[in-house]
């Protein structure tokens, strides 16, 4: 179709929008500024076309495509309705460019060309990194000369290589107008291959869109099958296609800090909500992470799930890493910067909260555990400053209390101490030897001896062991000699044995019950004699009165004087089956009455198996009754040590 003729971006000679002859992968006209006049004879000879041949071509350095009074305008005035932003797009063609004078010039985007003659576009580095740095929002695009959608795959591939490694904020664009390769075969195969490109830019986490225009849209492509966003072409007047979401309205704009023509665009969606600039993305079977859409290298980064750290090569790394000293474990499938526990070849590792590993004390809920300098969880036996801690040999939590090993108990106090010593625990004394093991049974400290019971409790009070009593004090310590825990008194011996029966002590002599050991007070009978202790449990000896009554009680061995006569200090006495003694009264002749002989000795030589008078009366007849003041003879209530 031959008439008016217009020259666009990636396009050198179309005739409106209809017929296009460009050839990217030539050195041609691509962008150059220009500056002649061509016949339109010479276009009919290239073209192929004949017949009355129009031309109309903008000036150089156009104006236009500006804002006015706050709306973009076209060259005769128009209102362009719509725009989100205006922006350009660039190659190789445009040279040199003054980035910051390009952003001042109210450009907020730039779509850059990647490939030129099979390799990437020599400015395209150096455009993306100084666009970038001026604040402008950098897209890419790539003229397509896939004729397969594998073709376009590996062309996408190339695609997100390049870009991969800078902060790409705008779309992708497939830039669909190749009539050698693309406009050869029928729209549907053309859509095919565009979706196979789109589909892979988005799959990396990228936006995709298409670039063509109208003619391309309306004859070329398969729209019913093609559902991604549209970037037409169409200068100087307006796009037929309904719905873009920008439109390359001229290629012979002025912006600052660009030395020739450029293409102008305009944006008519807001794309904020689809171009997040913080995200992960899959490229080549690689995933990288990008934050403010810059792939984040020799980084940590928090996708909101997690913090990752990502290698010089942009990659996630995994397992163990190491940064300034501290120690951190990476999640080997995810990535993700392990925290709390974590087991690793049957080891217990603690990461904190920022995921450095822990090594010495540590607390977690509520439970002490001790990390080794290597980071794994300490179980057993610990030392630490000549102090020894038990962790749990399965959870690893520092015990406190008691705990049973290997057949022995030991007690590890609240700051997980092991204890020695002696150990008070709610009033019962238990004693630990130096390795911390619990005593039971006899144990000496010096002149004092303690006996711990079979659960280690120091033994207090009476305690009878093999048949014999002992008693010990409230400290624990054995006693030895006299002691009154109950209101009544009794004897230990040296060895802590409590004393039976007689007792000689200071001189003095003393019965102790033989079921009980209480020290005897008042009359007592032994082996079928009778004794009287004093109140201090002394045993008493001579003539001496008790509750009124005189009694004789032998001054070798205390034995009551039963049923005799006796001579005391010159006055004779007459002494009954009760053991009272009757003084003699001397008669006028100057005999006794009642004597039978015995004299001198203070005993009769006669034995009665009377006891003595209950309450001062001789009853004449044997009984089985204490002495009246006696309240120990009753052996039946002896039963034992403190038991009254």
């Amino acid at each position: 179709m031959c008439g008016y003729l217009h020259f666009g971006a990636d396009t050198h000679c179309s005739f409106n929008g209809t017929t296009d002859c460009k050839d990217e992968e030539a050195d041609t006209l691509k962008h150059r500024r220009l500056t002649g006049r061509i016949t339109a004879a010479a276009l009919s000879a290239v073209m192929g076309c004949s017949g009355a041949f129009l031309y109309s071509a903008p000036p150089a350095y156009a104006a236009g495509y500006e804002r006015v009074n706050g709306y973009y305008q076209m060259l005769d005035g128009t209102v362009i309705d719509g725009v989100v932003a205006r922006g350009i797009d660039v190659s190789r063609w445009q040279g040199n460019i003054d980035w910051n004078a390009v952003a001042a010039d109210d450009v907020e985007f730039v779509m850059l060309g990647t490939r030129s003659k099979g390799a990437v576009d020599p400015y395209f580095h150096k455009n993306v990194k100084e666009a970038s740095d001026a604040g402008v929002r950098v897209g890419a695009y790539i003229y397509s000369l896939a004729t397969t959608p594998q073709m376009a795959v590996e062309e996408a591939d190339f695609v997100l290589d390049l870009v991969k490694d800078y902060p790409i904020s705008f779309p992708i664009a497939f830039d669909a107008e190749d009539s050698s390769t693309l406009g050869s075969l029928p729209p549907a195969q053309v859509t095919e291959i565009i979706n196979a490109f789109c589909e892979r830019v988005e799959a990396a986490g990228y936006y995709p869109m298409v670039y063509a225009n109208d003619y391309w849209l309306a004859n070329k492509i398969d729209m019913s099958n093609m559902h991604y966003d549209v970037w037409v072409a169409r200068y100087e007047v307006k796009h037929n296609f309904s719905d873009p979401i920008m439109w390359q309205a001229t290629s012979t704009g002025s912006i600052d800090g660009i030395a020739g023509n450029v293409d102008i665009n305009f944006l008519y969606k807001d794309l904020t909500p689809y171009l997040p600039g913080n995200l992960w993305r899959t490229i080549g079977d690689k995933t990288y992470y990008y934050q403010n859409y810059q792939m984040q290298k020799d980084a940590w980064i928090n996708d909101g799930t997690g913090w990752f750290y990502m290698n010089g090569d942009g990659l996630a790394s995994v397992g163990w890493l190491e940064k300034l000293g501290l120690h951190y474990y990476l999640d080997e499938t995810t990535g993700r910067m392990v925290t709390g526990w974590k087991q690793l070849s049957n080891s217990w590792y603690f990461f904190n909260s920022s995921g450095a590993m822990s090594t010495g004390w540590l607390d977690d809920n509520g439970s002490r555990y001790f990390l080794n300098a290597d980071g794994t969880m300490k179980t057993g036996w610990l030392q630490q400053m000549n102090q020894y801690y038990y962790l749990d040999e399965n959870s690893g939590k520092m015990a406190t209390g008691w705990k049973q090993l290997s057949g022995k108990w030991y007690f590890l106090q609240d700051t997980g101490i092991m204890a020695t010593g002696w150990l008070d625990q709610n009033g019962t004394k238990y004693f630990l030897n130096n390795d911390g093991s619990m005593v039971t049974g006899w144990h000496t400290e010096g002149d004092k001896k303690y006996f711990l019971t079979d659960s280690g409790a120091a033994a207090v009070g009476w305690l009878q062991l093999d048949g014999t009593w002992y008693y010990f004090n409230q400290g624990g310590d054995m006693a030895r000699g006299w002691i009154n825990p109950d209101g009544n008194w009794y004897y230990l011996n040296q060895d802590g044995k409590m004393q039976t029966g007689w007792l000689d002590d200071g001189g003095a002599k003393y019965y102790l019950s033989t079921s009980s050991g209480k020290m005897t007070v008042g009359w007592r009978e032994v082996d079928g004699a009778w004794y009287y202790f004093n109140g201090s449990g002394a045993m008493v000896t001579g003539l001496t009165e008790i509750n009124g009554q005189l009694y004789y009680l032998n001054p070798s061995d205390g034995r009551m004087a039963v049923s005799t006569t006796l001579d005391f200090d010159g006055v004779d006495y007459t002494v009954d089956a009760n053991g009272v003694c009757t003084k003699v009264e001397e008669p006028a002749d100057g005999t006794q009455d009642g004597q039978n002989g015995a004299e001198g000795n203070g005993q009769s030589g006669q034995s009665s198996q009377n006891e003595p008078a209950v309450n001062g009366q001789n009853t004449g007849s044997a009984t089985q009754e204490s002495p009246a003041d006696s309240g120990q003879t009753d052996s039946k209530k002896e039963i034992g040590p403190g038991i009254k």
